[in-house]
């Protein structure tokens, strides 16, 4: 995966699972102040698209840091692993979307052929 696709798509569901958890406390504080022993249907469709959000992350996650490791960019490998244990990993992925590695294009060429 690119450097561009896999930044673009983690900071998207990032913000679709940030609105998504927006959503999911004015919702809880609408249900609360009803009578109501089962959630509603708005705050399931709510958590699926969280956690949809949050599969597309770690997805794109895994892809960047398989790339960094093909890359050998052992440093920003590791700086992205720890901010995301740590639990700031929009941080780290801003930053390699902001000055990461570009990504190395190979290319191979196959040597001609005598007629």
């Amino acid at each position: 995966m690119s450097k561009r696709m896999t930044t673009r798509w983690y900071i998207g569901a990032w913000v679709v699972a940030v609105l998504a958890a927006i959503a999911m406390i004015a919702t809880a504080r609408s249900a609360g102040a009803q009578v109501s022993s089962s959630p509603s249907a708005a705050l399931f469709i709510e958590s699926f698209v969280a956690a949809i959000a949050g599969i597309v992350m770690l997805v794109m996650l895994i892809g960047a840091l398989v790339k960094l490791g093909m890359q050998r960019a052992f440093g920003w490998f590791v700086a992205i692993l720890l901010l995301h244990i740590v639990g700031l990993g929009i941080v780290g992925m801003a930053a390699y979307a902001v000055a990461g590695p570009e990504d190395e294009d190979l290319v191979v060429t196959r040597p001609p052929t005598p007629i």
